[in-house]
């Protein structure tokens, strides 16, 4: 497996540890699987980050007090952090400051 590989199968369970988290706590987020099935672990964040609007998950995340759970706060959190581009993670940084979550960037 080359670097990479391994940095994005990483990504990959911190994202289904974190949908399983998203499911107990009462959040199913059965589209954002769906882009992992389809796009990979690197491809969904990219999508859900950088899409025009604001992505319905990251809404319901913010309800129930969890965006800790997002894609914003996975890619920010992490050694996979250098799979992404400058812009995807300035992004990720905007909108989690933007709800009041700056905590959450390291």
């Amino acid at each position: 497996m080359k670097p990479s590989e391994i940095l994005e199968h990483k990504l990959l369970l911190r994202l289904v540890a974190d949908c399983a988290e998203s499911e107990r706590i009462g959040y199913r987020p059965s589209y954002f699987r769906r882009m992992i099935a389809e796009c990979g672990a690197k491809g969904a964040c990219i999508q859900v980050i950088m899409a025009r609007r604001l992505p319905e998950g990251f809404s319901k995340l913010c309800e129930l007090g969890r965006l800790d759970l997002t894609a914003e706060r996975a890619v920010l959190d992490g050694e996979w952090r250098g799979l992404f581009g400058p812009a995807v993670l300035q992004m990720a940084r905007r909108r989690l400051r933007q709800f009041g979550r700056a905590d959450l960037i390291p």
